[in-house]
């Protein structure tokens, strides 16, 4: 019995070895094809081929794939400074001796925005309503008021370093559609970048551009969209990377906004509007924050000619400094803010908001045209108005003057 198993055992082992062998050679071959494929990255040192064999290839070695270095994100930042109406002139119904063309013939044009200058001198972009004409002709319109200045006026903008205006209203044809297009003309042979209905402008700084977009919606809220629909689109295809939206809307004299204020701005922000800046009530509304754009219902009046003595002398001027990188513009995801050096690569994205509380003369008892930065008291009272009036937005700005709690 176990000679059989024995003899059965002896019969097994040589069977499998018999079975087995082919297979252990196919291991070996299939070894040694994938050696010579390596072999062929690498020279093929001095190994003699024996006359059946093909000769291994002798290509430079591939090198390892370099790892990808993760490229730091350009980061500009980019600060606006907005204000309100700028009326460079007056209506011939005012006190001759004290209207806006006395005191342009008792001063120069720096006398006009000599205590903002600097401020302004500070930032990437300034940008203010025009609120007139800069025409000679003398046919007004017939309407209540009617302003208009001499073409040479335009230096008052220029000397105060004004970048940029916004010109669609109900004054910019105050002496007939010639008047109109004279004031274009003398922006235009100034150099001066302007936005006017369908006019779109680009104004390039820091290696950025900013878009702008001017609309009357005292001439309809149909025809402001349709400006901002198409001006929105030819500012991208031009590559904007900021778009601003002034409009020229709601009711004179009052802190209460209309429904057509509201419907305006929404549609700019939603048709991809970064910023809106609002005109023509000529005192102070509130501010609201949008699906992550600030709305500025009105600015009031700035350097206004088209009062000698206007009852409310309170105005702002308004400061944003947007955070741009290859993404576009960074969404405002700090409520209380602090500029931060743009050294580091890490950012959270800062939308900076400011504001400077002013009044529109330098003196309390008169017009004297020259916008000045509150102080003392009267900074602290017309920072609280602003407060009040945007409460309903759930925007506050502190004693600083910059958004947050």
């Amino acid at each position: 019995m176990n000679k059989k198993l024995t003899a059965l055992s002896v019969f097994t082992a040589l069977l499998c070895t018999t079975i087995l062998s082919p297979v252990s050679a196919f291991a070996q071959t299939a070894g040694s094809e994938e050696t010579n494929i390596a072999a062929t990255k690498e020279p093929a040192g001095t190994a003699t081929p024996s006359a059946t064999q093909t000769p291994a290839a002798t290509s430079k070695p591939t090198a390892a794939p370099k790892k990808k270095t993760k490229k730091k994100k350009s980061i500009t930042k980019i600060t606006i400074s907005a204000a309100g109406d700028c009326t460079l002139g007056s209506d011939y119904k005012s006190p001759a001796s004290v209207n806006f063309y006395a005191k342009y013939k008792q001063k120069t044009p720096s006398y006009f925005f000599k205590n903002v200058k600097n401020i302004f001198k500070k930032d990437d972009l300034t940008l203010v309503n025009f609120e007139g004409t800069l025409t000679t002709r003398s046919t007004r319109a017939d309407k209540t008021f009617a302003f208009k200045g001499n073409p040479s006026y335009l230096k008052i903008l220029q000397k105060g370093n004004v970048d940029a205006i916004s010109f669609a209203n109900n004054h910019c044809r105050d002496f007939g559609n010639g008047s109109y297009h004279d004031t274009i003309s003398v922006f235009k042979k100034n150099k001066m970048p302007f936005a006017s209905y369908g006019k779109v402008s680009i104004y390039k700084t820091n290696g950025k551009k900013i878009g702008m977009i001017a609309v009357n919606g005292l001439e309809g809220v149909s025809s402001s969209k349709h400006y901002i629909k198409s001006g929105i689109q030819k500012l991208k295809k031009k590559k904007a990377d900021l778009i601003i939206v002034s409009m020229h809307a709601g009711i004179e004299k009052t802190s209460s906004l209309d429904a057509i204020q509201k419907s305006i701005a929404h549609y700019a922000v939603k048709q991809g509007a970064n910023l809106v800046l609002g005109h023509h009530p000529h005192v102070l509304q509130g501010i609201e924050k949008y699906k992550g754009a600030y709305i500025v219902y009105s600015l009031a009046n700035f350097c206004f000619g088209g009062n000698t003595n206007p009852p409310d002398k309170d105005t702002m001027i308004y400061q944003q400094t947007f955070t741009i990188d290859a993404d576009g513009v960074k969404n405002d995801n700090v409520t209380n803010i602090i500029p931060c050096s743009i050294s580091s690569a890490a950012y959270d994205g800062y939308n900076d908001v400011k504001i400077i509380p002013c009044k529109v003369s330098s003196t309390n008892s008169i017009n004297n045209y020259q916008p000045t930065p509150a102080k003392g008291k009267a900074k602290k009272r017309i920072l609280a108005k602003i407060n009040r009036y945007c409460k309903p937005f759930n925007v506050h700005f502190k004693k600083n003057g910059k958004v947050g709690r």
